[in-house]
């Protein structure tokens, strides 16, 4: 059989255009590795985030309760020492009164 010359450029075409698509045929191969080594890295970041969320909600959320019962303690230390306070001016005050009353004893109950 004989080949004219339009069929022998075409076949040097197609010849041409395989040995450039084999190349390419590889380079997607790859790059389609890449992608889904990208998608696992997302995917893995995307787990990652919301396990950071998770935390920092639950910080906050201890945080919040760590405050509030700082603050009820807080609350009940000054209502102890405005009463401590009262407690030691009603002392003092009943004090006072002794220790002009009484010469013998120098006004001291406690003796301290």
């Amino acid at each position: 059989m004989m080949f004219s010359l339009a069929e022998a450029l075409l076949f040097a075409a197609l010849i041409a255009t395989t040995a450039c698509l084999v190349p390419m045929y590889m380079r997607l191969k790859r790059l389609d590795r890449y992608h889904a080594q990208y998608r696992d890295m997302v995917d893995w970041s995307a787990s990652a985030l919301v396990g950071a969320s998770n935390a920092v909600q639950s910080f906050a959320q201890d945080g919040r309760i760590v405050l509030e019962e700082l603050s009820r303690e807080i609350e009940f230390a000054q209502a102890a020492l405005a009463e401590l306070k009262a407690e030691r001016l009603r002392l003092t005050a009943a004090e006072q009164p002794a220790a002009g009353s009484d010469p013998v004893l120098g006004g001291r109950l406690t003796g301290a």
